[in-house]
């Protein structure tokens, strides 16, 4: 009877361990983005790599880069999708907002849940789709007339003002320019003499600056829709010895402009967290997948939400660089709405 007694014991704590190496299965933790040399995607990349590091499932995180490719967006969601066998989640910022609805079919065939960012048609319902656990943007409008209000301010109020657009059918590039419109309505005294679409690129924006320039010497502000695109604006002001005299904003708060406000050469910029996005992107659809989140207990608000930015200028940029740059925030990979805001239909 104590022979089958201790069988019924040991074979008890073999199941529980066996359980709770089951529930410790590592799964491929997939982050779709658009480029490493964006830096902005780089610290996104880097809060990824940390949640991975911090389940010990180092091997099993999967960085993929689209290159402002659509198709290759697609496919290699589709081949980490096979690879895996399915035991995968994924973070993906959606190369223009049309690729989210073919991606959520193709990743709601293979039952693979997912989050995405930024971009997705208004059109588009989080809600109709089983495993498209969430969409998660930031407040565009807010970005694009803060941003703009900070460089027209610096300049009194009046005089031309040269912009910077991101990637066209971008949903963030679309929001943060009606945010710009909305400002300039704000100050008429500010003339628009001209705009780009530098598609989030430092090169393309160096060279839009650099000939608004010399079509126009007489500009006194730029607008841009992304902090890459504002160093890029910097570097041509810079060849033109006007590197803090004209002021520039950006949006994304990625090392070199926080230099640049730093140091009186920018105005504004605003940060979403890259590092956070990183880790929280996965960190939701695999609480969903491990059934720590219920999706039907999900009300829509949690469905499609808006998350929390800091707008960045002289007046705080010390603080940020304290508790951002030269300090590390804690991040509670577990708390998954700590910088909810807001429903995106609210």
């Amino acid at each position: 009877m104590k022979k089958l007694l201790s069988l019924i014991i040991i074979f008890g704590i073999l199941s529980l361990s066996f359980c709770a190496i089951a529930q410790e299965e590592p799964v491929y933790l997939g982050t779709a983005i658009r480029s490493l040399s964006n830096p902005y995607h780089a610290v996104w990349a880097d809060g990824a790599t940390a949640f991975a590091n911090s389940l010990g499932w180092k091997d099993y995180n999967v960085i993929q880069t689209c290159e402002g490719s659509s198709e290759k967006q697609l496919n290699d969601i589709k081949a980490l999708v096979a690879r895996s066998q399915g035991n995968v989640v994924f973070s993906i910022d959606p190369n223009q907002s049309t690729d989210a609805p073919a991606i959520a079919n193709e990743l709601e065939k293979s039952s693979v849940y997912f989050i995405t960012w930024w971009n997705k048609p208004d059109d588009v319902s989080v809600a109709d789709y089983k495993y498209w656990v969430c969409h998660i943007t930031f407040d565009n409008r807010a970005s694009g007339y803060n941003t703009a209000k900070a460089i027209f301010d610096a300049v009194g109020g009046s005089g031309k003002v040269f912009a910077l657009q991101g990637l066209l059918g971008n949903s963030a590039a679309i929001e943060r320019w009606e945010g710009f419109e909305k400002a300039l309505t704000e100050y008429p005294e500010i003339e628009l003499v001209g705009w780009q679409a530098a598609d989030w690129e430092k090169v393309k924006a160096y060279n839009h600056v650099s000939n608004a320039l010399i079509a126009d010497p007489d500009i006194k502000a730029i607008w841009c829709a992304n902090d890459s695109m504002a160093i890029g604006a910097l570097e041509a002001l810079r060849a033109r010895e006007l590197v803090g005299k004209v002021p520039v904003s950006g949006v994304d708060a990625i090392p070199e402009m926080i230099t640049a406000i730093k140091n009186k050469e920018a105005i504004a910029t605003v940060a979403s967290d890259a590092f956070w996005q990183g880790g929280m992107g996965l960190s939701i659809p695999l609480a969903v997948k491990q059934g720590k989140i219920k999706m039907e207990e999900l009300p829509e608000n949690k469905r499609e939400w808006i998350a929390q930015t800091i707008l960045i200028t002289q007046e705080n940029i010390d603080w940020y660089i304290e508790n951002y740059v030269e300090g590390t925030p804690e991040y509670n990979w577990n708390d998954y709405w700590g910088k909810w805001v807001r429903g995106i239909k609210e």
